[in-house]
């Protein structure tokens, strides 16, 4: 064994076509390092700029009360912090949902959905789904990042250093002195793939590892357990390849055969099969996102000068909130400000269904897609990868349902002393509602469940690959 990995390693080290190979692997590796992380530290900026917006929008809220306000401008200011006529729809709070450290090394659905959004008391559908303007292109192409090295070019590098480990003694002549040597070609075969595995699989952990340390403190309690998995997740991945290469290799045929069957299983299980199922998804559970459309249009009342629909409006609304009820001086004193408040309301209320139905379409394309991932152990690896890092669609859209229970607490503020005909006070400038969303403690097990799944492809092909060569080998004697 000794000699066999020693003359591997001399055979690798004198091969620059192999040497070439890893030193522009691992280029990309850094390079899709750099880039998650430029993305990513984009993001984080943004979210800077607006938390800084937010802060000081209400400092000036605030200082107002302490304040003369002399000038008109000072003035309007306090108009603004204190009457709630004005404040329901001009104080805006930004939801964010903010990178998890190793977001960059996966940044999976962060670049389609937002991760910030500014809510007013105004209709919650309309500041949902009113889109920031994007490139089609970039945003079709994907992002170059670590996961998709992992996921796309290491199995390529396993097939051009693997698929002729056993075909090339043959087609070189050396075939029947290994024969005869005291140990097997079986175990000459397994001693060099797992030389290989070695070499690749440890330079795609040693790529992770820094990534991982690039990104964020490895030792933190957030992202320890996030990096083991990582870690994980890239053993059993290479492991899937070098299984199914040792798999290919046991048929015993020629290079040429290995080679093509090895890159078709590449393209079937990389290409094919994610865009079967986005095509049979597609025409299964159709979204038609025209539907939304009329809810990012901006409406109001038809006649803004008519008191009565103003009236009638306001009505309709307390039907829906009765606990906003109190005299009759409810409709006698900021009467259009409460129709526009009960307007945007009830705008959400009748176009909840529509919003509702488009999410329960997003849910079944997900869980369906989901069913299938055991098709291609590449969209187990991203699955997993996107929630190790909180990249992945779920987490998404459980970050929008939290937006319409931020929302509610944002009008229950104001709206009660709106309708109630009370000023905001200084006070209540320490009670703002704040936006907060649930961790996912269970995210663990849907991982570990994909990760068990890939590790059992590993082992299923190398134990048919084994079985195969020994029998092949007996019928050889």
């Amino acid at each position: 064994m000794k000699t066999l990995i020693r003359y591997e390693w001399k055979s690798f080290i004198r091969n620059k076509f192999q040497l070439l190979l890893l030193c522009i692997t691992f280029c990309f590796g850094m390079y899709a390092i750099y880039y998650g992380n430029a993305e990513i530290e984009a993001q984080r900026d943004t979210i800077k700029a607006v938390m800084a917006l937010e802060e000081t929008e209400f400092h000036q809220y605030k200082s107002s009360f302490a304040g003369k306000n002399e000038t008109p401008e000072l003035e309007q200011v306090h108009d603004i912090a204190a009457k709630p006529a004005f404040a329901w729809f001009r104080h805006g709070y930004h939801a964010i949902i903010h990178p998890h450290d190793y977001a960059s090394l996966a940044i999976g659905q962060r670049d389609l959905f937002r991760y910030y959004y500014r809510l007013t008391g105004m209709s919650l559908h309309y500041q949902l789904f009113e889109n920031e303007l994007a490139n089609p292109v970039n945003l079709m192409a994907g992002n170059f990042d670590l996961s998709f090295v992992i996921i796309y070019l290491f199995p390529l590098i396993i097939i051009a250093f693997c698929y002729g480990l056993f075909s090339a003694e043959r087609e070189n002549g050396t075939l029947p002195l290994l024969q005869i040597q005291t140990i097997s070609i079986r175990k000459i075969t397994l001693i060099r793939l797992g030389f290989y595995f070695a070499i690749i699989a440890g330079l795609a952990l040693f790529i992770s590892l820094i990534g991982l340390m690039v990104s964020g403190n490895i030792l933190a309690p957030e992202n320890f357990t996030a990096a083991l998995i990582w870690l994980l997740a890239v053993l059993v991945y290479c492991a899937f390849w070098f299984g199914l290469l040792f798999f290919i290799i046991s048929f015993r045929k020629n290079s040429a055969f290995n080679a093509i069957s090895a890159a078709g299983c590449w393209i079937l299980m990389l290409i094919v099969v994610p865009a079967v199922l986005n095509v049979l998804v597609t025409v299964k559970y159709p979204l038609n996102s025209a539907t939304l459309a009329g809810l990012t249009r901006r409406t109001s009342l038809e006649n803004e000068e008519d008191q009565e629909e103003a009236k009638e409006v306001i009505e309709e609304f307390l039907e829906y909130r009765p606990d906003l009820k109190t005299n009759d001086s409810l409709l006698n004193i900021n009467l259009m400000p409460k129709a526009y408040a009960a307007f945007t309301s009830l705008k959400d209320i009748q176009s909840q269904k529509i919003v509702d139905d488009y999410n329960e379409q997003v849910a079944k394309r997900s869980a369906w897609t989901a069913k299938f991932h055991w098709l291609s152990p590449a969209m187990s690896l991203q699955e997993a990868f996107s929630k190790t890092t909180e990249t992945d669609l779920t987490t998404l859209l459980n970050f929008q349902s939290a937006l319409g229970t931020f929302h509610k607490e944002i009008t229950d503020f104001y709206f009660t002393r709106l309708f109630w005909n009370e000023p905001i006070l200084a006070q209540d400038y320490n009670n703002l509602p704040k936006f907060e969303m649930a961790k996912n403690t269970h995210k663990w097990k849907p991982v570990l469940v994909a990760l068990g799944g890939v590790l059992l492809y590993a082992i299923i092909l190398f134990s048919i690959g084994l079985t195969k060569m020994n029998k092949r080998l007996e019928g050889v004697k």
